[in-house]
């Protein structure tokens, strides 16, 4: 009888463990939903009304900030499909379509989808790529999601003078995926933490960019489900390189 008491309290115990860690689940993506979306919709606001009370603004003028709307529209939208992801992961509803997909395709519209970002002064993105790369099998969407994630974090993480470099390789039936920046860095402890759901980086100089922490555990899990490994290394003040692991496609 005793026996059975314990077990049905270690059950109870186990059971409001779980409820109070779903509470603070949901209590941190609220917080961080609200923090996250704050910032670019206070600055698209912002720029309207400096457009609607402007009455001679000049055309270059208005361009620029037409165009910094625009980015920040953007920014709220990857907010939005972060959140979204998160959501279906969570539900265990996150489904994958894998397919034998050209590495270099996953390489082009994963640049082209933030290259917008980097059409400022002092900023660059170059891509490196050999002619020819194996296929992966792979959901194309959830890969190019990841590095996108990865190319957003280098673009946030580093200063005004900003250089990414988007590579592909292939090696011992292996097709690796690299976003090398000039960075803020990590230290060996962040480098343990930074796949955690809600981290951020606690670094002045990342204060300011916004984010609400989903964007590295998405790529991890994407990774994961694709059989993959990540890499990083990393050193403070001198950059980070995120390198995503993932099998060739072995019927090549």
């Amino acid at each position: 009888m005793r026996i059975r008491s314990a077990v049905l309290a270690l059950l109870v115990l186990r059971l409001v463990r779980r409820q109070m860690a779903l509470t603070q689940l949901r209590n941190d993506l609220v917080a961080n939903v609200t923090h996250a979306l704050k910032t670019p919709l206070s600055s698209m606001r912002l720029l309207v009304e400096t457009l609607l009370n402007s009455p001679k603004l000049n055309e270059q003028t208005a361009r620029e900030y037409l165009l910094l709307i625009a980015t920040e529209n953007l920014r709220l939208s990857r907010l939005i499909d972060n959140f979204l992801t998160f959501s279906r992961i969570e539900r265990n509803k996150y489904t994958f379509k894998f397919h034998p997909v050209s590495a270099g395709e996953i390489l082009v519209a994963a640049k082209a989808a933030v290259q917008d970002r980097f059409n400022l002064p002092g900023c660059r993105l170059e891509l490196q790529s050999p002619p020819t790369l194996p296929a992966v099998v792979a959901d194309a969407d959830a890969l190019v999601t990841a590095l996108i994630n990865l190319l957003d974090n280098a673009y946030k993480y580093s200063g005004d003078n900003k250089q990414v470099t988007l590579s592909a390789s292939a090696h011992n039936g292996s097709v690796s995926f690299a976003v090398k920046d000039n960075g803020i860095g990590l230290s060996p402890r962040e480098t343990k933490r930074i796949f955690k759901r809600f981290y951020q980086v606690d670094q002045r100089m990342s204060r300011p960019v916004g984010g609400c922490g989903l964007g590295l555990s998405i790529v991890k899990f994407i990774v994961s489900a694709h059989r993959g490994q990540i890499k990083v290394e990393s050193e403070p003040t001198r950059g980070s390189t995120f390198t995503l692991i993932l099998p060739a496609n072995s019927s090549n």
